[in-house]
């Protein structure tokens, strides 16, 4: 996957699982797709050794470019 473009956010369909496409542009930045077919981007970093995912709006409300 290369850039997230609202383009590639809306073809995005909902799985049997949730799933993450991350960007490749912009490290730890991702759209979370759930089973429901909700979205949202999501951004992932480590804190302490670990490996946090901060949730940081639902599609529709955020574009991937404010995002």
């Amino acid at each position: 996957m290369a850039k997230l473009t609202k383009r590639a956010v809306d073809a995005a369909e909902a799985g049997a699982k949730d799933y993450v496409i991350w960007d490749d542009e912009l490290p730890g930045f991702g759209l979370r797709v759930f089973t429901s077919g909700k979205r949202s981007y999501v951004l992932q970093y480590r804190s302490a050794g670990r490996s946090r995912r901060f949730t940081i709006g639902l599609h529709g409300v955020w574009t991937p470019e404010r995002a």
